[in-house]
C-alpha cells in the first residue's frame, strides 16, 4: 500500500480518519529528534494539542507553521514517519464510516473498486462505499457492519 493521497485541508476542528492518520504519523515520530511533540490521543479530532503537535513539526521541516495539515506539511509528515517505519498506508486508528471523508475513504473506496465494486472514488463514505464494504466483508467471513475497523483494514490492506 502506498502512501494516502492528499485529499484536502486538515485543521482545527477537522473530524475523521484522515485527522487520525496525521496523530498518528505524529505519535511514530522519533522523540529523539522531535522531543517537543507529545504522543496525541488518537481520537480523530484536530484540537490544539494536534494543532501544535503540528506547528512543531512545521518549524523542524521548514514549513510554514501555521497548525493545519496542507499538501506539503502531509507530504513531509508521511515522509517523516515512513523514514521511521516503512512506506506504506496504515490503519488510522479509528473506525471509519458512513459520514467520513478524506484521503482514507478514498483509498478504501479504490481498494474495493479494484474487486469490481464499481465505486466513484470521490472520498465520501456514504450509502454505496457501505453496502460495498458489507459485500467486502461477508466474502472474507468478517462481521458485515459496513464499518472498517482493524480487521477489515487488514484484510483491504492484503488485496
Amino acid at each position: 500500500m502506498a502512501q494516502p493521497a492528499y485529499y484536502g485541508m486538515v485543521s482545527s476542528g477537522s473530524v475523521g480518519p484522515d485527522t487520525a492518520l496525521v496523530q498518528t504519523w505524529l505519535n511514530g515520530l522519533p522523540k529523539t529528534k522531535w522531543p517537543c511533540i507529545q504522543d496525541l490521543r488518537v481520537d480523530g479530532h484536530f484540537g490544539s494539542d494536534t494543532e501544535r503537535a503540528v506547528k512543531y513539526f512545521q518549524i523542524g521541516v521548514g514549513l510554514t507553521a501555521d497548525g493545519k495539515v496542507g499538501q506539503r506539511t502531509w507530504d513531509a509528515l508521511y515522509e517523516a514517519y515512513a523514514a521511521q517505519h516503512g512506506e506504506g498506508e496504515i490503519y488510522p486508528g479509528c473506525i471509519i464510516k458512513r459520514g467520513a471523508s478524506g484521503a482514507t475513504v478514498r483509498s478504501i473506496q479504490q481498494k474495493l473498486n479494484r474487486l469490481g465494486m464499481g465505486l466513484a472514488a470521490d472520498g465520501h463514505f456514504g450509502s454505496s462505499t457501505e453496502t460495498a464494504v458489507k459485500e467486502f466483508q461477508r466474502s472474507r467471513g468478517l462481521t458485515a457492519d459496513g464499518k472498517v475497523g482493524k480487521a477489515t483494514w487488514e484484510a483491504l490492506a492484503a488485496l
